[in-house]
């Protein structure tokens, strides 16, 4: 679900190799809806952000479904 707007989302999250200080970055990439096909996500209307690794946490912990 979006964090803030209560809707269904995809995200593809892909760890990218830093710059100078070896840091890693992560590449989120983020469609609206439950998409599982390959296919279709390929034709997906995407955003596409550069998360700090922080960020990316953060990201997760936001978006995951409630534990039961």
């Amino acid at each position: 679900m979006h964090p803030t707007r209560g809707y269904p989302v995809t995200l593809h999250i892909t760890p990218v190799a830093g710059g100078l200080r070896r840091r890693v970055d992560f590449l989120v990439e983020q469609a609206d809806g439950r998409i599982e096909d390959d296919e279709a996500w390929l034709c997906a209307i995407k955003t596409v952000e550069l998360l700090s690794a922080d960020e990316a946490r953060e990201l997760v912990e936001e978006t995951e479904p409630p534990r039961r």
